[in-house]
């Protein structure tokens, strides 16, 4: 590791003449393993935030105990999903990234990872967002790919469809290091695998050409985003990606049997809580102590033992979007719905949504109109459609009008 880093300690070596056990001669690709895995991210990212190392630690299962959040500066996962759907660059590879996390999250299969590529690159030329039900809406406009798989795999990504997003930071709050991003807050498991997919993506296509970039890159619940595989079809780019990243990672699993092999056989410095490394039967060593952990170092083919250090705790909260948006945090959503509502005499909650799904997320857009509602800033009225029925369908008022002047 860097020389930012050489402060850091973990613990007190079980081997006298060793003394602590330091961070930086642990190397730049380090695996964190066993049910108390959980205790050695945090003790490890104390450890470097405490030597002044710039990390960023991506909590993808929320393992990172609260006491170690006020070391940090904290973000709810939300507050960058917005930018991390937008396809960067060019020359399609943020486009490819992007296709890799949501097949990681979605175990999909190499072929449709290839359609998925070719609606990336067709959202990239509209310059859409690539969320799901953006997606979902270009899929069977790919060229070359029909029937079956598209049908099965709008399906898939269909089940996404509600996930929320706010434009509130940038990445280049990653960029600087010394910040955590917590995905506790998704409603879902799926939703916290794309969207830590996404976050990957996107700091791994930033990080290539800037100056700028975090000292190491730390992800818990490794095994959510890089699962063992129940067939090959899977290609795990994702992860291919992430290896060759000029930066050190730190991965953690509370769950070996369920981390890609690939993944576990890259990482040649392999640190393991007592239960698990005793739980290990090909390894002939002698039994680790109760909540001891065990050093593997494949450079040098050695196991060495320490007892963790003492944490200091430093309580603080991650200051989580709400989807209510109590103060508007989506400006450019809000006037694009009064906007578009100004425009046409008959428009209803489902062709609000349904029009303005390629550039926002469906549940943004709902809970917007349903907040402007409840503000007096649009009315329901009984319209007249054509020779048929009366609908009831949104208009704006004198307030909404004023809101929409201000937001011009």
């Amino acid at each position: 590791m860097n020389a930012a880093r050489r402060a850091g300690w973990l613990g007190y070596s079980l081997d006298r003449t060793r003394g602590r056990v330091d961070v930086q001669v642990l190397g730049d690709r380090i695996l964190l393993l066993g049910r108390r895995a959980g205790d050695l991210s945090t003790l490890l990212a104390y450890a470097d935030a405490e030597s002044g190392s710039k990390t960023v630690v991506l909590d993808i299962d929320g393992s990172i105990s609260p006491e170690i959040h006020g070391y940090f500066r904290a973000f709810d996962y939300k507050s960058m999903l917005y930018e991390a759907f937008h396809i960067e660059g060019d020359d399609a590879t943020h486009g490819q990234m992007v296709a890799s996390a949501y097949t990681a999250a979605l175990d999909l299969t190499s072929e449709e990872e290839a359609i998925l590529g070719s609606a990336l690159q067709k959202l990239s030329e509209q310059n859409d967002l690539a969320t799901p039900s953006a997606l979902y809406d270009v899929l069977g406009a790919v060229e070359g790919f029909r029937g079956f798989y598209v049908d099965k795999l709008k399906g898939r990504i269909g089940s996404l469809k509600l996930l929320e997003t706010t434009r509130i930071e940038t990445f280049d709050e990653l960029m600087r290091g010394g910040a955590l991003v917590s995905f506790a807050s998704a409603p879902y498991p799926q939703a916290a695998e794309l969207a830590s997919g996404l976050y990957v993506a996107k700091m791994l296509h930033l990080i290539a050409p800037s100056k700028t970039r975090p000292n190491a890159i730390m992800i818990t619940g490794a095994h959510r985003l890089f699962r063992s595989l129940a067939r090959y079809q899977h290609a795990s780019r994702l992860m291919g990606y992430l290896m060759e990243a000029p930066v050190p990672l730190i991965l953690a699993s509370p769950l070996p049997s369920l981390l890609n092999d690939r993944l576990i056989e890259s990482m040649p410095v392999r640190i393991y809580s007592s239960e698990a490394w005793n739980a290990r039967k090909s390894w002939k060593q002698a039994a680790a102590l109760s909540s001891s952990y065990i050093i593997c170092d494949d450079r040098s083919g050695t196991a060495t033992g320490f007892v963790p250090r003492f944490v200091r705790p430093k309580r603080a909260s991650i200051p989580l979007v709400q989807s209510t948006f109590d103060n508007r945090t989506n400006p450019e959503l809000t006037r694009t719905i009064l906007e578009e509502i100004s425009r046409f005499e008959s428009a209803n909650r489902q062709s609000v949504i349904s029009y303005l799904t390629p550039l926002f997320l469906a549940a943004d857009i709902g809970t917007e109109l349903d907040r402007l509602h409840t503000e007096g800033r649009l009315i329901l009225e009984p319209k007249q459609v054509g020779s048929g029925p009366k609908i009831l369908a949104y208009t704006v008022t004198e307030s909404g009008r004023r809101l929409l002047e201000g937001l011009r």
